[in-house]
């Protein structure tokens, strides 16, 4: 092959390679919200919403939680959901889902701070909760949000709760059985093109 071909074809697999990470980073997406309340008894907040752009079947999600609670004495913050804060999907685009199309996305290890949290450090304790980066697949979702609920604080207490979701959409196989055929056609295109020219 000479060194002309071996340019051309080098160039197009960095090309499909390169356009492959960039297809899949295009979905990359960040939410964050904050809630707080003084003296509370409950608080709920909702955060904006990640659009993908179309369904997907997989992803990769980091999530985070951030919770201060004040009280005199120790206060526990509980909620009905599988968490403090709970990641949910919906399928179809964020514009479109109604409050009954978000659903819980439970089990997949994304939910932080436990379905209850008491204060051991007095007046006031910050703690930090993190999923690390998580492989979420088997769920087909177009959109996802945060949703931090905390049903019920006892005794009365001052919470502010931070959250933040960072979420990659993981590129389907058919991608990468594409982008392998386009790279084994460049590779017999230059053969035969060398066979040729010999």
């Amino acid at each position: 092959m000479g060194p002309k071909w071996k340019r051309t074809l080098v160039q197009i697999t960095v090309g499909a390679v390169g356009a492959l990470a960039l297809s899949a980073s295009a979905q990359a997406a960040f939410i964050t919200y904050a809630a707080s309340a003084t003296n509370a008894t409950s608080i709920a907040a909702t955060s904006d919403a990640i659009d993908l752009g179309g369904l997907v079947d997989s992803f990769i999600a980091n999530a985070s939680l951030g919770l201060t609670v004040s009280a005199a004495s120790a206060a526990t913050v509980m909620t009905g959901q599988e968490g403090l804060q709970v990641v949910q999907g919906c399928a179809l685009a964020a514009t479109l889902c109604t409050a009954s199309d978000w659903i819980d996305l439970t089990g997949k290890g994304l939910s932080l701070g436990g379905a209850s949290f008491t204060q051991s450090i007095t007046p006031t304790e910050v703690k930090l909760f993190t999923d690390g980066s998580m492989l979420v697949s088997g769920v087909s979702v177009e959109s996802l949000r945060l949703r931090w609920d905390a049903s019920t604080i006892s005794p009365p207490a001052s919470v502010g709760a931070t959250g933040s979701l960072t979420v990659t959409a993981v590129p389907e196989s058919g991608t990468w059985a594409l982008m392998s055929a386009g790279i084994i056609a460049a590779g017999g295109i230059a053969r035969a093109r060398r066979r040729f020219l010999a």
